[in-house]
């Protein structure tokens, strides 16, 4: 009869061996499992593993913790991961379940989520990034200086580019339109600024949607400043002053991992049969690289092989593709750790806020002027929302003749009043 104890004991060389998302991502899927045949097979699989991992390691001969541990570490920690994830894989399907690698996504991307946020609950405590910390602001730096080179309009974008800007203010502003600009004195509990600082706080919608029969810019705001139901809420329009005013674009939302990783794998194939077509149209290349292939030169049909991309302008292409769509996803697992809805009943003490503030200021001495981020109060409710916060107030203004007030409901808003003179 199995005992299960048998299992625990190869979980915990599993974890104790390999550290990191993958390994924890894979032992909380195995945990849900219940099938007593199955939890044997997967000790079997486990087992296996763990003593091959063991004579490679012993046959390598570096120690935990030296230098040439962790360049084996870097060059074989996703090749030994990647049979372990196939080889549950194929136990999996052979008996019978075919969601281990969708169960284990979910939990991988999870866990990811789980790391960045964590690392983003410390940034406030970093004074300084050293070279070889494992930080959030180490991740970004390197992150951003990266994909900047190559997408240049990626992450970083002007004020002109933000279109439909809104504000709104529960407080009744009628037709004194300078009453909806901040007030350092009544700037406290925000996201981005530390108290008695005021950033203007303003919605956007490029797409100029409409939203329960409103602008959905207009819907964000009201959501933003946690309408209640009957009250009356003033909203005015904003246009940019300062137009070239640098902002990070942090608005993604909805970044579906698994497609981004299949468009790779796509890519990867329609390079593979681009480079095979271009080597079977001439009959001088292809001899010569089937030639190396049968005397096994692998070293000249390597070198025969980066020249046809390069002729072919495929390693540029490659690289970039690749960058783009990993940029994609950790742009993505950023946004969706980091971004979501705080309360003060939760969070008294809106400890939630402290990284933003310490990041903002980041930001600020990085020469941004802003940043643009997911609405995480649309998102309690089903929809979507962005937000831009610019660090000075005077980078836009609102526009005369555009000030309105409406009655607030979940479910749609009433137009009460349209102020249309000039203060």
């Amino acid at each position: 009869m199995f005992n299960q104890l048998y299992l625990i004991i190869e979980e915990n060389k599993l974890k104790k061996r390999f550290k990191g998302n993958v390994v924890t991502a894979v032992l909380e899927v195995l945990n849900k499992e219940t099938d007593v045949q199955r939890l044997e097979l997967i000790y079997q699989t486990l087992w296996r593993f763990n003593d091959a991992i063991k004579f490679w390691d012993e046959l390598i001969g570096y120690t935990s913790g030296d230098e040439e541990w962790e360049e084996y570490e870097k060059d074989f920690y996703s090749r030994y991961t990647d049979i372990l994830l196939n080889n549950l894989q194929k136990l999996y399907l052979r008996t019978g379940r075919f969601d281990f690698m969708q169960e284990y996504s979910k939990a991988y991307w999870k866990q990811v989520q789980e790391s960045i946020l964590q690392l983003w609950k410390k940034l406030p405590e970093g004074k300084s990034v050293v070279k070889n910390e494992v930080s959030f602001q180490k991740i970004f730096e390197d992150f951003f200086n990266e994909t900047i080179k190559t997408f240049p309009d990626f992450l970083v974008k002007r004020l002109q580019e933000f279109h439909n800007l809104y504000r709104a203010s529960r407080y009744q502003v009628f037709d004194n339109y300078k009453y909806i600009m901040p007030d350092p004195a009544y700037c406290h509990d925000n996201r981005w600024n530390d108290d008695g600082v005021a950033y203007l706080y303003l919605s956007y919608d490029n797409e100029n949607k409409e939203c329960q029969g409103i602008k959905q810019a207009k819907k964000t705001c009201f959501e933003e400043l946690r309408g209640k139901e009957g009250e009356q809420l003033s909203v005015c329009k904003f246009k940019a002053i300062h137009k070239r005013v640098k902002i990070l674009d942090l608005s993604y939302d909805g970044i579906d991992y698994e497609e981004q990783l299949q468009e790779l794998g796509t890519s990867e194939e329609n390079y593979k049969e681009r480079i095979l077509q271009t080597v079977q149209e001439n009959s001088k290349l292809y001899n010569r690289m089937k030639a190396y292939a049968q005397n096994g030169n692998k070293e000249a049909f390597n070198k025969e092989l980066d020249r046809l991309q390069k002729q072919a302008g495929l390693d540029r292409e490659i690289h970039d593709k690749v960058q783009l769509q990993l940029s994609k996803i950790l742009i993505g697992n950023i946004c969706d750790s980091i971004f979501y809805a705080v309360d003060k009943e939760d969070d008294p003490n809106l400890e939630a806020y402290i990284p933003f503030r310490a990041f903002s200021r980041y930001l600020i001495s990085q020469g941004f002027g802003g940043v643009a981020y997911r609405s995480t109060r649309m998102a309690l409710i089903g929809l979507q929302g962005k937000c831009i916060t610019l660090f000075n107030p005077e980078d836009a203004i609102y526009i005369d003749g555009e000030m309105e007030v409406y009655e607030y409901h979940k479910d749609d808003c009433n137009l009460i009043t349209r102020y249309s003179n000039k203060p």
